[in-house]
């Protein structure tokens, strides 16, 4: 559906052939101090941000909380989504429960040092599932661009309800046509080979139609709506802001996640969103409560992430003991 029949040929399927792990004593041993590592680095993110806010003088109003909750948990639904229409759009055959299951938990990754973890441990789970460790490096690649280049795009489109002037329409005039032009094939195929071989990496396999990559910008600048909205009904929740700062907050959380991922050598961009959320909302919120909302903030979204991998876990598993996934 997403793909050229031309450039991709069909590549691994799930089913009774799917490679079993945990057959060898080292595979088990490795695996189990993976598993350690990623718990323990959780655990200390969750400490170090729950130190950072248990000072505040906080009133929660659980009708909003419960609204972020659910707005987080669909907006990491429309990522583990998107990751299951890229393996379509390279060929690689994958239902959408255990694409799912397998973009949770590579996600996890992201809280040990370097994030590196998360790329790694979804090609090695891929690999197990029969796919082609080439085309999930390539999706991967398409994955990130996606992320950053979505995230821009909810920013340029946000930008005028909260900062109206000639000089942010014109801004969103151009950079739009200038992000589609650098998601084009023939742009962005040399230009992400060019970036993996300054990395020492294999240069990207191939590459989506520009139709497909145009769908999954779309598709990836909805999702940051509930993002969005998650984002702002915390704030709602605990700080009691306006309807009328939903666009601000979008646009601040969307401009902090640019951020993290550029600060890609520290554990989920630790302290960088932070930074910047601050930063974006200390004019309309004032910086004590910017501050405590980021913080706070880090942590729900922790808490409502470490649910969701847990959530789509246990269903892929449950499905996969009765033999239907």
């Amino acid at each position: 559906m997403l793909s050229d029949d031309r450039q991709l040929k069909p590549s691994g399927r799930d089913g009774p052939h799917v490679r079993r792990t945990w057959r060898t004593p080292a595979k088990r041993i490795a695996q189990l101090v993976l598993a350690g590592a990623v718990i323990f680095f959780i655990a200390l993110a969750l400490h170090r941000s729950w130190s950072s806010i248990q000072g505040h003088d906080w009133t929660f109003q659980p009708l909003w909380l419960a609204l972020s909750a659910l707005a987080f948990l669909a907006f990491y639904a429309a990522q583990a989504v998107a990751w299951w229409l890229l393996l379509r759009g390279f060929r690689l055959s994958s239902s959408l429960l255990l694409a799912s299951a397998t973009w949770a938990k590579s996600i996890l990754g992201r809280y040990l040092p370097g994030t590196v973890f998360m790329f790694v441990g979804r090609a090695w789970m891929c690999h197990n599932q029969g796919l082609s460790v080439a085309r999930v490096s390539a999706a991967m690649v398409y994955e990130q661009a996606l992320g950053v280049c979505s995230a821009i795009v909810a920013l340029v489109l946000v930008s005028p309800f909260w900062m109206y002037s000639i000089r942010t329409t014109l801004l969103s005039l151009c950079a739009l046509p200038l992000l589609l032009a650098l998601l084009h094939p023939r742009v962005f195929g040399p230009v992400s080979s060019w970036l993996l071989a300054r990395l020492r990496r294999p240069p990207l396999g191939a590459v989506l139609p520009f139709r497909a990559v145009v769908g999954l910008l779309a598709f990836y600048t909805c999702a940051w709506t509930f993002s969005g909205v998650g984002a702002w009904a915390l704030a709602r929740a605990v700080a009691g802001v306006d309807v009328d700062t939903v666009a601000l907050v979008t646009a601040a959380y969307a401009l902090a996640y640019v951020a993290g991922m550029i600060a890609f050598l520290i554990p989920s961009g630790i302290g960088v969103r932070e930074a910047v959320l601050t930063v974006a909302l200390t004019a309309s919120l004032g910086s004590g409560v910017a501050l405590a909302w980021a913080l706070m903030l880090r942590l729900w979204v922790t808490l409502v992430e470490l649910a969701f991998v847990g959530l789509v876990s246990a269903l892929e598993y449950g499905l996969r003991r009765r033999g239907a996934a």
